[in-house]
């Protein structure tokens, strides 16, 4: 489910609540300290140790998606040279926690949102993203934020767009609305022209991780399924700056217009989602991929 659609409240859990889901579950680490919590908008992420942390859905619609994740994932991780805070066992609901949730491994380092990636590393980003970009089989599950077409998502964009319209650009700036939408819309009318990829589906700043502005790895995989390609290269775009978008195609190989065209689009519905959001972070990172399109003019 789209952050847009959701209406629930999210779901807040104590440490205590989430220190005994872990010794009854994972006894292994019962003895390990519980270390710094990362809530977002749709789980939250506690650090366990050195080596392990959890992350823990705050939504019912994610249940499912946390419930397949580390069986999902685990015949690809041999396949994949780069960092990835992989989910790697299944915790399942307890101690009034009502959903499943995952153990992963931990990667150590900054985000994007916080480090932003030196010019260097947009290539290491697209070569990373290219070997998660597998040919998906017929029967593969599907990729919640991936795989539905962009024209079913104009709803949530047109949503999207008033709001950030009103919001305001920072800077004393105004965000050029026609502009926008046209922008958007060429991405709606231009087909699917690849086969269904496996997709990460989180691409965007807090899930890419920069290690003093090298790429470090990549987090957040409970949405990973199949879907189109363009979805997570619009996403890391929303990270790299349009000066570096050669580099990150680079490293990731061949891009047909099409798909350019789709990525741009997914691009440009993140950064309203990142607006809406009202992350200082995000936002800023937003507002800035919509200067450099040319989006958002002085008033």
């Amino acid at each position: 489910m789209l952050p847009g659609t959701r209406t629930e409240e999210p779901l807040v859990v104590t440490d205590e609540t989430v220190r005994a889901l872990i010794d009854d579950q994972f006894p292994h680490l019962a003895d390990v300290e519980l270390g710094r919590r990362y809530t977002l908008e749709d789980h939250f992420a506690i650090r366990i140790g050195d080596h392990h942390g959890a992350l823990f859905p705050r939504l019912v619609a994610d249940d499912a998606l946390f419930e397949r994740a580390a069986d999902l994932v685990a015949p690809h991780l041999d396949t994949w040279a780069f960092p990835v805070s992989a989910p790697i066992e299944l915790g399942r609901p307890g101690r009034g926690f009502p959903y499943h949730w995952a153990l992963v491994d931990w990667v150590s380092a900054s985000t994007a949102a916080f480090v932003p990636l030196h010019s260097s590393s947009a290539r290491d980003l697209g070569a990373a993203l290219r070997e998660v970009h597998a040919l998906a089989p017929a029967d593969a599950p599907e990729n919640p934020r991936t795989a539905p077409p962009l024209a079913s998502l104009l709803e949530d964009w047109e949503r999207l767009l008033v709001f950030a319209s009103l919001r305001g650009a920072p800077e004393n700036r105004v965000l050029d609305v026609e502009a926008a939408d046209a922008l958007f819309r060429t991405g709606v009318a231009t087909r699917v022209d690849v086969p269904p990829t496996w997709t990460h589906g989180r691409l965007e700043p807090r899930s890419i991780q920069s290690d003093r502005g090298r790429f470090a790895g990549l987090l957040i995989w409970h949405n990973f399924g199949a879907g189109d390609p363009a979805a997570d290269l619009g996403g890391a775009a929303t990270v790299v700056p349009l000066d570096m978008r050669d580099e990150l195609y680079g490293g990731y190989g061949e891009v047909s217009a099409a798909t350019a065209w789709r990525a741009q689009s997914y691009q440009l519905l993140a950064a309203m989602r990142h607006i809406e959001l009202d992350d200082p972070f995000l936002a800023r990172m937003a507002w800035e991929r919509l200067i450099e399109l040319g989006l958002a003019h002085e008033a």
